[in-house]
């Protein structure tokens, strides 16, 4: 049995852009810490396996509450961490990144990866680009409000 002691909820929950990235940036240091200290790979980079830091479970801390007598563009800015490092590869027992496991989730995958090819350390980096970039384009707004693709396809049939 693992037990954690900090708390965080789906990346998805963002309350601004800005912080939807600064969450990112924190999962993107995080990724980077494990490799760089113990040569860890986390190698399933995913909205799922991205966290925003939060203090305590509580629905105050998914979408937190706009403090009184702050400025107009004040955004809340939850640290982002990695999770479930399940499928993390130890590069230090493996012979070459080229022996690294072929991991992760589809939509996120490195494009060395999806076509079978030796994988490197640097493409859980554009594991993190995809990651963005789908977030934009599904997400319609804050804490976790999805694009309605079914909705929008109707509008062209």
């Amino acid at each position: 049995c693992t037990t954690f002691t900090t708390c965080g909820v789906n990346i998805l929950w963002f309350g601004t852009t800005r912080e939807m990235f600064h969450g990112i940036i924190g999962a993107i240091v995080g990724h980077r810490n494990a490799y760089e200290r113990r040569q860890v790979l986390h190698c399933d980079v995913s909205n799922g396996n991205s966290m925003l830091l939060v203090p305590d479970i509580s629905a105050e801390s998914a979408i937190p509450p706009r403090p009184e007598k702050v400025p107009e563009n004040w955004t809340p800015m939850r640290d982002g961490m990695t999770s479930d490092w399940g499928s993390a590869a130890d590069c230090t027992h493996l012979a070459g990144e080229e022996h690294l496991p072929h991991t992760g989730t589809l939509p996120f995958e490195s494009n060395q990866s999806i076509i079978g090819g030796p994988v490197q350390f640097h493409h859980d980096l554009q594991s993190y680009f995809w990651f963005a970039y789908l977030i934009t384009c599904n997400c319609a707004g804050p804490f976790n409000m999805r694009c309605d693709w079914d909705g929008e396809m109707k509008l062209f049939n």
